[in-house]
């Protein structure tokens, strides 16, 4: 009985990490296109969104196609879409 609960105490762990993740992620290009519009007058956003962040996420998260995707510790994945025009991450 307590092995599922604390599998379900890892994955709710996890999910928050992401969060937390995707929520400086949001914030840090929100600051690139502030930098830009100092330098040039106009919002840009990365078309990487990781260029944004001052520290680089281990080898679990990666960018392709427009998707930012997490590989969780069980080999599940989990994806959030990247709009380089607006900056925004869904």
């Amino acid at each position: 009985v307590a092995i599922p609960k604390l599998g379900g105490s890892i994955d709710s762990s996890e999910i928050a990490a992401e969060d937390a993740v995707i929520g400086n992620l949001r914030s840090s290009l929100e600051v690139y296109a502030m930098d830009k519009v100092v330098e040039n007058s106009a919002r840009s956003y990365p078309t990487d969104p990781f260029t944004a962040l001052d520290n680089e996420l281990g080898s679990s998260w990666t960018f392709a196609s427009g998707n930012i995707t997490h590989t969780r510790n069980d080999g599940s994945t989990r994806a959030w879409a990247y709009n380089s025009t607006a900056g925004t991450v869904q």
